[in-house]
This record gives C-alpha cells, structure tokens and sequence, in this order.
C-alpha cells in the first residue's frame, strides 16, 4: 500500500503539472489559430502576429524577476499567483474575446504566468522529491509538458471548428482552480528568504533589455518595418543589458544570480548544452514545417500530424531517461540521445523530395527518442548541482539565457533563409529548389550544432558527474565536480 507521505508527495506532483500542463496546452493550441484570429478579427497578419509573439514577451520579460518575487513571497505562493493570473485572465478572455485588445492583453497576461510558473515548477517538484528519485520526476514532468503541444493544436482546431472560441478560455478555468486548491493544500510553505532588495533602477533596466532584445527579435519578423529599427532596438537591449550586469555585480544580492555561471562543476556545462539544444529545437520547429510543405508539398494539417510522433516519442523517452538517471550506473545514455538527435537532422538535409511519409515519421520519432533521452537529463543534472537555495534562481537564469538565445537564433535562421533562396532562384534555381537548398542547409548547420554539444556531454558522462544510489539515497559519484 501507498504510504501517507507518498501520497502526498504524488498529489504535490498532480497539483503543479496540471498548472504547468493547461499553460503549455492552451498556447500551443492558440499558435495554430493564428489564421482564424486574422479572419475572425479582420486584421492583417502582422497584429495577427501579436497574439503569439506577445505571450512569449511576457513571459521572457518576468522569467528574470522571477527570483525577486520568490524571494519577497516564497515558491509556493510565487507559483500560486502565477495561477491565479492565468486563471482571472482566461475569465476576462471569456467574457471579452470579441475585442482584440482584450485578447492582446490576456495573452500578455498569460505569458507573465508563464514567466513565473514554469521555471519554478521542476524545483517544487525538487523540494518535495528526494535525489534518489529526481530523475523519474523529469521525466514525469517532461513527459506531461510535450504531451501537451500534440494535444493542444488538436484541441484548438477542435473547438474553433466545432465549438466557439470563448470555450477555449473557460478550459482553462477548472484547470487553474484546482491546481491552485491542490498547490494550496499540499505543498509546504517556506518562509520567504528576503536576501534581495528592491532597487527599482536595476528593475527598470533589466525589464527595458529583455524587453528591447525581445521587441526586437518581434519586430524584425514584421513586415514593412525598416530594416535598421529592429537592430536599433537590439542594439539598446544589449547596452542596457551590460549597464545592469555591470552595477547588479556591485551588490551583494544581485537581482540574478549570473555568477552561477562562473562556477567551477557541472552547472555552466549543463546552461550551455542546454542553450544549443533550445536553439536547435525552436529551429528544427522553424525549419521542418518549411521542408514538409514548401518542398515535400505536404498539407498544413499532414504535417503538423508529424509532430505527433515526436511529442509521444520524446515523452515517453524523458520517462526512460529519467529512470537511467536515478539509477546512478551510467550517463552514456545522455551522449547516444545527443548522437541521436544529430543524426535524425541531418538525415533530413539529405532525403530525396519523394521521401515517403512513414520515412519521414521514423526520422521525428528517433528525434524525440533523442531528445528525451538527452534534454531533461541535462537539465536535472545542472539543477542537482546547485545547492538548494540557489536551484530556483538557476532554474530562472537558464531558461532565460534559453528563450533569449532562441530568439535570436530564430531571427537569424529566418534572415538566412530569406537570403539564402532568393540568391539560389536568382542564380538559375527553380523557386521550389532554391527553397529546398536553403532548408537543407539549415537542417546541417543545426545537426552539427547538436553535434558540438557531444564533447561536452561526454565531459560530463566520463567524468561521472552524477549521482548514484545506496540505500534509498543518493550521493555523488567519485571524481564528479557537482559544484555545491
């Protein structure tokens, strides 16, 4: 039988992936809605472009406060007002969606939810887990989190054709309540640690160069915006961004804990693998619904069935990569995902344009085997490097280093794209071929990104950095650096 204090550490686990899991549903539900918003609002697709972009502004402009309000509230009632946004907003969307303002406004809202709920809801889980068992909890959590994108664009087509558009915000009010009566009940309070103080000058400038760095990457995906306006504000994000860096190295308590990166151990290894593999994913989600439809001539809704076997594939891998990790033998695992996911990239560049579609399928399963065997591992092992009062301010530090990165890597892969097959079609290629060079190059240039990442992640798995298990608990191998 179930022990009581298992119980309650299942129900804990219940309580923040259904708030993390009605987050990521519903966003990847409103990202295959964007031609019905163009339609439905009557606008064109640039302020249609909004109602995506907005959610991930908001959400990359708070992931660094994050850590101030932990600090000030505490995990637990951090995550709980990251709930309570969501939940209130979807509401207000409900009752006001015919108005794109609302919408707009809602979606921002949202992404502010995001910010603060998602970096915070592995290290919850890692407050109530034990070491010996943090590897199967990623993998649950990581599981859950990809079940939801292939859900979620079938949940939104469903609805939009089936049903109306203000049942997509009440989904998620049921979720919300009983996630937050959930959170409420059975995670254990901690007193706020209140190291920080509030410097509204270092506030307002971090928030101005995430928020120009982001605008900018936003902006310059916009059409009839002069090409130098996009850079200018990029430009003002990166000044910005070294001014705060510079006065916040003179504090005590810096508003983000940057100097984990100058940590000697496994930490900053795992932020930068991390990086690359974030760059690569938004990319290949950039690259291949490209390569099905411009060159396979494959139907919108044909290929986002293709990423069906990536999301089963990748989650049920993140369970199995979870369970390696807890048991302590071996990370080889983690470098046979990374080699995998290299592979089954670059083995896109090279397929015939008559690829057959189960060909095709096989390659994004093996990518998700890959991924899953790769990703969340690499994650758990920075995390468990860092002692436990420092986890959530890491958490915070690389998926903002994350999302940031892959913006840009995203700005950059479209400018090349652009160039790319324009200079091919002009240079005697059909368009059709010129656009099937330009994807191909794309598809090698991330494979051997993705492969770069190998030594590093062998760095880690020869030296054993890690843990194993005895007698119900874990501890650090011999040799390995966990940087406590």
């Amino acid at each position: 039988m179930l022990s009581v204090s298992l119980l309650r550490r299942h129900a804990v686990l219940l309580a923040i992936l259904l708030g993390a899991f009605t987050l990521v549903l519903t966003n990847s539900a409103f990202n295959l809605l964007l031609p019905y918003f163009i339609e439905y609002y009557d606008i064109s697709a640039t302020a249609g472009g909004w109602i995506i972009a907005l959610y991930m502004l908001a959400m990359t402009l708070t992931m660094p406060l994050a850590s101030l309000v932990v600090d000030r509230l505490g995990r637990k009632r951090t995550y709980m007002l990251g709930i309570c946004i969501y939940g209130v907003f979807s509401v207000l969307g409900a009752l006001l969606h015919s108005y794109i303002e609302v919408l707009l406004l809602v979606r921002f809202m949202h992404g502010v939810a995001a910010g603060l709920m998602i970096p915070l809801s592995l290290v919850l889980l890692f407050d109530v887990y034990g070491p010996e068992v943090r590897g199967r909890i990623t993998g649950a959590w990581g599981l859950l989190l990809m079940l939801a994108p292939a859900a979620g664009p079938t949940l939104g087509g469903f609805i939009i054709q089936y049903g109306r558009l203000e049942m997509l915000f009440w989904l998620n009010v049921p979720l919300a309540v009983f996630s937050l009566i959930g959170c409420g009940r059975v995670i254990q309070a901690y007193t706020p640690a209140r190291r920080k103080k509030w410097h509204p000058s270092s506030v307002m400038r971090l928030v101005s160069a995430v928020g120009a760095l982001s605008l900018g990457v936003q902006v310059y995906a916009s059409p009839g915006v002069a090409p130098w306006i996009p850079w200018a504000i990029i430009a003002l994000g990166v000044v910005l961004l070294v001014r705060f860096i510079q006065v916040e190295n003179t504090r005590d308590e810096p508003l983000i804990r940057y100097s984990l990166l100058r940590r000697k151990g496994v930490f900053p290894l795992t932020v930068l693998i991390s990086t690359i593999q974030d760059c690569v994913m938004f990319g290949v989600i950039f690259a291949l619904p490209l390569l099905f439809q411009e060159v396979f001539q494959l139907s919108p809704a044909l290929s986002g069935v293709l990423f069906i076997p990536l999301s089963i594939s990748t989650s049920l891998f993140m369970w199995v990569g979870g369970n390696l990790l807890d048991r302590g033998r071996s990370l080889q695992f983690i470098a046979w995902g990374t080699l995998l996911v290299s592979i089954s990239i670059l083995t896109f560049a090279f397929l015939p344009m008559e690829a057959s579609i189960w060909i095709i399928g096989v390659l994004m399963a093996c990518r998700g085997i890959g991924v899953g065997l790769s990703g969340m591992s690499i994650s758990a092992i920075g995390l468990q490097a860092l002692p436990e009062e420092d986890m959530h301010e890491g958490s915070v530090l690389s998926t903002t280093i994350e999302r940031l990165a892959s913006s840009f890597a995203v700005m950059g892969m479209t400018l090349y794209y652009d160039m790319r097959w324009q200079w091919l079609a002009e240079h005697g290629r059909s368009i059709e071929l010129a656009k099937w060079g330009a994807v191909k190059e794309i598809c090698v240039g991330l494979g051997c990104a993705i492969l770069l990442t190998l030594p590093l992640v062998l760095l880690i798995t020869r030296k054993k950095v890690g843990f194993i298990v005895q007698n119900g608990k874990q501890t650090p191998v011999q040799g390995g650096a966990t940087g406590r």
